[in-house]
């Protein structure tokens, strides 16, 4: 009896394995489906960008230096932040260079020991002038007597030797006043000019230092603070970046292959990310002349169709833009671009996630069961597919699990 028992218990088990086996089997497919449509078929070339203020500019530290003050924003009375509103000419911060500093107390220092020495009764100029009057006093003095001892030679009241020794000392002693004379013009020229360098010295730190003081040289909002006070930024780190919020766009990069059929003008497809189930209408308005030599890719600009700017705060800068179905770009946001090249009216289109890498599509009977087809591809974008052959108006395709469907698979739509 026990053994009966335990083949029922088995027996049964193994029912309810092949039963769910068997569920599992033949459940159906849960899949999204969409209506074959007529409509306008799109060609597009692909691209892939990222939204900017079209009015944006990146400050960079021109030398080495530490992050010395970030200013306060005069409507908030705190210190500048990402996101603050800004404007033209205002501070956001200051930086500081040590090596700099030292120069310029070097150039003030020297500027003060030459005004110094300058000045008319200065101790350095009192001790030239001390030494030019007594070398003058010399000089005269012994010209005098030579000029006696000559008047003695005329009535032989001397020697030729004794005249000759007056004589020599005299010119001896004109000529030390002539050199200590010359001496001292050339040493209040060298001072003269030691005070221009370090004046020009001086004016050229001060300017410099004008220069460490980072301001903002448009309206518009703080998208970029990365380093804060006391941070150290090599030659050339970015330290803020300022754009206009109310004017966005996108720049993506076309390859070369494609660049021939994009033009000025062209309308654009966009899908933001975040916002992919919003088909965003846009415009090419520039195109970029030169390459990137290592993409071998072309900047092409493109312009929200819908744009509106929605004000915040009372402000007239900060806010957001709003496009369609109330999507709105941001500044740095991934986009997707479609550049339409070629169009055509009235053609049999469906959803582009329908087509497989085997270019069929699955069409759900009235039976809730797929048929795997064959479809001849017209003109194609990211979003739509136009069928040339295969598909009629009205048909209902898979646009979802297709890796999960095979011709003839049972499935649940939902629309």
């Amino acid at each position: 009896m026990k053994r009966i028992f335990v083949l029922v218990v088995f027996g049964v088990i193994l029912l309810l394995g092949v039963f769910a086996v068997v569920s599992v089997l033949f459940k159906p497919v849960e899949i999204d489906v969409r209506t074959v449509q007529k409509g306008e078929a799109l060609e597009t070339v692909y691209a892939t960008g990222r939204v900017e203020a079209r009015e944006r500019r990146v400050l960079r530290a021109q030398r080495a230096a530490v992050i010395a003050e970030v200013f306060n924003s005069p409507r908030t009375g705190k210190l500048f932040k990402e996101g603050d509103e800004v404007h033209a000419g205002e501070s956001i911060l200051r930086l500081r260079d040590s090596t700099l500093t030292a120069r310029k107390q070097a150039a003030e220092a020297e500027i003060k020991r030459v005004t110094e020495q300058l000045q008319p009764e200065s101790p350095f100029r009192k001790a030239y002038e001390l030494r030019a009057g007594e070398a003058r006093n010399n000089a005269e003095n012994d010209r005098a007597r030579e000029q006696r001892l000559k008047a003695q030679l005329d009535t032989g009241g001397i020697s030729r030797d004794t005249y000759d020794q007056a004589k020599t000392r005299a010119d001896v002693a004109e000529q030390q006043l002539h050199q200590l004379t010359q001496e001292y013009a050339q040493v209040l020229e060298d001072l003269q000019a030691a005070q221009t360098r370090a004046q020009s010295e001086l004016d050229t730190l001060n300017a410099q230092e004008l220069d460490d003081i980072i301001r903002a040289p448009i309206d518009g909002v703080l998208l970029t603070l990365p380093l804060e006070q006391g941070e150290f930024a090599p030659v050339g780190t970015e330290v803020a970046k300022v754009g206009d919020l109310r004017t966005l766009v996108i720049e993506a990069e076309v390859n070369e292959d494609d660049i021939g059929r994009v033009a000025v003008d062209r309308a654009v497809n966009i899908r933001l990310a975040g916002f992919e189930n919003t088909l965003v209408k846009g415009r090419v308005f520039e195109i970029l002349p030169d390459a990137d030599r290592a993409t071998k890719g072309f900047t092409v600009k493109v312009e929200f169709s819908n744009a509106v700017w929605v004000p915040v705060q009372g402000s007239e800068l900060l806010g957001w833009l709003e496009v369609e179905q109330a999507a709105h770009p941001l500044s740095g946001m991934t986009a997707e671009l479609g550049i339409v090249v070629k169009q055509e009216a009235d053609a049999i289109t469906f959803p582009r996630p329908a087509l497989t890498v085997n270019n069929t599509v699955f069409v759900v009977g009235d039976d809730n069961r797929v048929r795997e087809v064959k479809v001849a591809l017209g003109l194609v974008n990211f979003s739509t597919c136009q069928a040339l052959s295969g598909l009629e108006v009205g048909d209902k395709v898979a646009v979802s699990e297709l890796n999960s469907l095979s011709d003839g698979a049972r499935v649940k739509p939902r629309e």
